[in-house]
């Protein structure tokens, strides 16, 4: 089972309101924000939510009957908004989590550090995987996972698309421009973990791009680190291009084609489970993924 409660959220706004614009302001969002998300999650179901007209927006058929399992889903997450204070008496004892790359670089510390302030009995053993570890034959309560999910008896839910994109220094640039692909392709790749190939499309081509090396390396933040200093064109989650305090600035390489998303989802067992602590944790990931979208960038 996989759910998107954040696009569920904005797309329920957006028929409560009936227009972007609305929606928009309600939820401190930019118009073209929420109507590209909506468009990403139509595009996920492979079906028209929405009739656009200049005038106002109208909920079709299949939007009527997924509005309504939308709302069901929100409500029972704002039941357990309710139920905060009971869980958060109870929760205590040890998670066990595995998480792989980025994520337990740059978000996980955040997320522990501001749930124990919440919850100081629950403690945690944190495993970071160089491979995807078996959840179940390695007693995890919780793994975070990007990209395809090869195990269906697990739950997973889905956090974030987690965008990628393809990105160089202005510097770069500035002295090897790159408006086409036969640019691209003389240019200098630094290539990292998950990306050997780069599968890029706009709204009706896709394109497979196999980069000749120029560095290889085994770390994101490197990648990053090196490229901003003019070393070459790289892919980079969304998170990693926000300039640091005294950093060259970077830039999209071909804006108009976008790199695959590798969506990040929150996976486990659904044999067991049912622990204040586990209950506690999943909630707390939950509400905090689905109010602020995407929140670790």
């Amino acid at each position: 089972m996989i759910l998107h409660a954040d696009k569920m959220a904005l797309f329920a706004e957006v028929a409560r309101a009936g227009s972007f614009t609305a929606a928009a302001t309600k939820m401190g969002l930019p118009k073209s924000t929420v109507s590209e998300r909506i468009t990403q999650l139509e595009k996920r179901l492979d079906t028209r939510l929405l009739n656009r007209s200049t005038r106002r927006l109208s909920l079709t058929w299949a939007g009527e009957r997924y509005l309504e399992k939308c709302q069901a889903l929100l409500d029972i997450l704002g039941e357990a908004d309710e139920t905060i204070q009971q869980i958060k008496a109870e929760a205590n004892g040890e998670l066990r989590i595995t998480a792989a790359g980025r994520f337990s670089e740059m978000a996980l510390p955040d997320l522990l550090v501001h749930f124990q302030e919440l919850y100081p009995k629950v403690t945690f053993d944190i495993v970071v995987e160089d491979e995807p570890l078996d959840i179940i034959e390695n007693g995890f309560d919780i793994a975070f996972r990007t990209g395809d999910l090869k195990d269906s008896s697990l739950v997973s839910y889905q956090l974030l698309d987690n965008h990628k994109f393809l990105v160089a220094s202005t510097e770069y640039l500035s002295e090897h421009p790159i408006n086409t692909f036969e640019d691209l392709s003389s240019a200098r790749a630094i290539i990292h973990p998950g990306y050997p190939i780069w599968k890029m499309s706009d709204q009706s081509r896709t394109k497979i791009v196999r980069p000749k090396p120029s560095v290889k390396v085994n770390n994101m933040i490197f990648a990053r680190n090196l490229c901003e200093k003019g070393g070459g064109v790289t892919v980079l989650p969304e998170g990693l291009i926000k300039p640091q305090p005294g950093t060259p600035r970077m830039t999209r390489v071909l804006p108009d084609w976008d790199i695959e998303a590798n969506a990040l989802y929150m996976v486990y067992s659904s044999r067991k489970h049912n622990t204040p602590a586990f209950k506690a944790f999943t909630s707390y990931v939950i509400e905090k993924y689905s109010h602020f979208y995407n929140n670790l960038n």
